[in-house]
């Protein structure tokens, strides 16, 4: 595959589709920017010049064919394409997207698969992400087929709670600015692999199977902690991964927990520096009680 786009080297360029997305703020963005405001302390405004947060807009076209457009951060874009791809199953790795470019001036990336995309998938699913993110929900119908068997992953509770330190301290964004989320994916000894930020959670998971695809690093026996909720799309992700402890600092939702618990995956939420919930199969963190 060869790739073009702000932080990968030199390859095969295409003419940029400019004409159709002329970009309304500055040209190739960085993932934040400083603006003056006014920051109240009480009765007492005081004018600060700080970080915010960027958003754009990233239309993704493959094969010449506009496939959707994804409010993101403009970080780990090459990771954020080939992950999106891959988890709606468009690609079943990195070696099926002959050429990829990504032009941050134009907010737009370009794909060309070695095997042609057939049609644009017409099922179309606006996610609960929140910035509004979309699915195809190509699996929906066909859910088993992600069922995770049943395995001898077991993590101590220890390794959780130290996860949620290094999930604050790897969120670099985060600290500049606030407004993103961080997940990362970890080894079931703790040791983190690779850290995604967006202002999309669901985003965060693309971009870590993304960054895994053109790593050539397996997803597979790991664990994901994120700093949002654990909604039905991001359960989703995660078994298509193969991943069998998915973690948050916050709350699952209800369709979330019946889904790991149809695919026997091990949902953690609220998790703090020495307390968890544990609510599908909690047989994989030792100490839990006995079914």
């Amino acid at each position: 595959m060869t790739t073009t786009d702000e932080r990968v080297g030199s390859g095969i360029a295409r003419s940029p589709l400019s004409a159709l997305h002329a970009p309304l703020e500055a040209a190739a963005p960085t993932p934040v920017i400083r603006r003056r405001y006014v920051r109240f302390r009480d009765e007492a405004g005081q004018a600060v010049d700080e970080a915010v947060i960027v958003e754009i807009r990233l239309t993704l076209f493959v094969d010449d064919l506009e496939l959707v457009q994804l409010m993101c951060s403009p970080h780990q874009l090459n990771a954020l394409v080939v992950g999106f791809l891959y988890l709606e199953g468009l690609i079943e790795g990195a070696d099926d997207i002959d050429v990829m470019r990504v032009c941050l001036e134009d907010r737009v990336a370009e794909v060309r698969l070695g095997r042609r995309l057939v049609e644009v998938p017409k099922r179309k699913i606006i996610t609960s992400g929140c910035t509004g993110g979309t699915s195809f929900g190509a699996y929906l119908d066909d859910l088993d087929r992600f069922r995770l068997p049943d395995d001898d992953v077991r993590v101590e509770p220890v390794r959780v709670y130290g996860l949620l330190r290094q999930l604050y301290e790897r969120a670099q964004l985060y600290r500049q600015s606030g407004g993103v989320h961080t997940s990362i994916l970890a080894d079931l000894q703790g040791e983190v692999i690779v850290v995604a930020e967006d202002i999309g959670r669901h985003n965060t998971l693309d971009k870590i199977q993304g960054e895994c695809l053109l790593r050539g690093v397996p997803t597979r026996r790991r664990m994901l902690l994120s700093s949002g909720r654990i909604s039905s799309e991001m359960l989703l992700k995660a078994a298509i991964m193969g991943v069998p402890i998915v973690g948050s600092r916050t709350s699952p939702t209800q369709l979330a927990v019946s889904i790991a618990e149809r695919l026997n995956i091990t949902v953690i939420g609220y998790i703090r520096s020495a307390s968890m919930n544990v609510y599908t199969h909690p047989w994989r963190i030792l100490g839990a009680p006995a079914a």
